[in-house]
């Protein structure tokens, strides 16, 4: 009874998904990187294109994900995220440097949205702000993962706050006796 209603919880398309997610881990557990599981991924769903909204301030690495996906022989779109923006002043929004005349926002739902119109199947988001990978996530019109999460202090890794004593003391969640 219980699997029965966990199969049916999902629908034909995620079922797939997770076939493939299972697959890659399967397969590949331990021995790849993120960046080639991504592709095992989209690989064994039959994915041809591909598309990333990345950050600005990750342009350059996004040129190396964007080199390594056209290598493995994907079709390949990216999108930054100050793609058709307007200035925050105009919409009311905080600014980063509030002496600056023109800081642009971000803009997932058109970057959801470019991606959509070159057809992509499968959404990759690299370092968006939180929020804004939200909206992103909403707006985009096929399955999305991760690719990387922006944590500009920790080198891009959310994580590095619960590996350091630093950081857990700084939060309060050290374990009682922890030193």
């Amino acid at each position: 009874m219980l699997l029965e209603a966990v199969k049916e919880a999902y629908t034909e398309e995620e079922l797939k998904l997770m076939q493939a997610a299972a697959y890659v881990e399967g397969t590949f557990y331990s021995n790849i990187c993120r960046l080639q599981e991504t592709a095992e991924f989209a690989k064994a769903m039959g994915y041809k294109k591909l598309g990333m909204s990345f950050c600005i301030g990750l342009n350059a690495e996004a040129r190396y994900i964007a080199k390594y996906f056209k290598q493995q022989g994907f079709e390949f779109y990216s999108v930054c995220c100050k793609n058709c923006s307007f200035p925050k002043k105009e919409l009311g929004l905080k600014q980063v440097k509030p002496e600056l005349e023109h800081e642009a926002m971000c803009n997932p739902k058109f970057q959801a949205k470019f991606l959509a119109e070159k057809g992509v199947e499968l959404y990759i988001s690299c370092g968006l702000c939180v929020g804004h990978d939200a909206i992103f996530n909403m707006n985009a019109e096929g399955p999305v993962t991760n690719l990387v999460v922006k944590d500009r202090l920790l080198a891009h890794n959310p994580l590095g706050a619960i590996y350091s004593r630093y950081w857990k003391r700084k939060l309060g969640i050290m374990d009682d006796g922890e030193v």
